[in-house]
């Protein structure tokens, strides 16, 4: 699958060179999530948890983007980031207007990737579900539940098999120390926890009640999404 991908995206930058049109456009390539099953099935480095999980081992991923001219070339961007700044970035670059029947979500990230300015973010929310979420605000990391975790063939979050534990969990990692998220300091820093905790639930209040209709207790995830199983 990744030769294949490899391959298609190797054809559409081909044909943008042969019309001409390369330095007129910006490629975006971004994962949407980390591996799964990590140590099974992928690897996620040395990041924590994987894809259905608030660590940085299914919300950290790989991307690039590439814009002969205008973008310096081996660039490494360090500055969080999140996938809906390219919504405003892009229609910026191309000319559109920011006026929406709602607010848009995301920050223009063109100065980050451009011309190396810090991150237009003081804090990032990660996930705000009724029984988890995190929130990261410059180094640190407030994650709430983090032993829950999202899966496509359960109903809701499910805890991991590799925790034991119940009740409300609170966690706080510094990511500049502790990238692999391993020593919890939410004990040792219980003012940060109240600072992070306070902006994630002013967050969580402005979001918009899911309208997912709870699963019957007969529902069987399909082999391929989207295709309709005959029984």
């Amino acid at each position: 699958m990744i030769a294949a991908m490899d391959d298609s995206n190797g054809e559409i930058a081909a044909a943008l060179d042969a019309r001409g049109w390369r330095t007129n456009t910006v490629i975006v390539f971004s994962s949407d999530n980390g591996g799964p099953n990590p140590g099974r099935l992928t690897s996620n480095g040395p990041l924590r948890a994987g894809k259905g999980t608030v660590y940085e081992g299914g919300v950290k991923t790989c991307a690039f983007v590439n814009w002969p001219g205008q973008i310096r070339s081996n660039t490494v961007i360090t500055a969080p980031l999140h996938i809906v700044d390219w919504y405003p970035t892009l229609l910026k670059l191309a000319g559109a207007s920011l006026a929406q029947k709602l607010p848009v979500d995301g920050r223009d990230l063109w100065p980050c990737v451009a011309g190396n300015a810090a991150s237009p973010h003081d804090a990032i929310l990660i996930n705000a579900a009724p029984t988890r979420g995190a929130i990261r605000a410059g180094d640190w990391k407030l994650v709430l539940n983090g032993q829950l975790r999202e899966v496509e063939d359960d109903e809701g979050a499910v805890p991991d098999k590799t925790s034991a534990n119940s009740g409300e969990q609170v966690q706080l990692f510094n990511l500049a120390n502790d990238p692999s998220e391993k020593e919890d300091l939410a004990a040792k820093n219980p003012a940060k926890v109240k600072e992070l905790r306070a902006r994630y639930e002013a967050l969580a209040k402005q979001q918009v009640p899911p309208k997912a209709a709870p699963r019957p207790k007969n529902f069987r995830s399909p082999k391929v999404w989207g295709e309709k199983e005959l029984l």
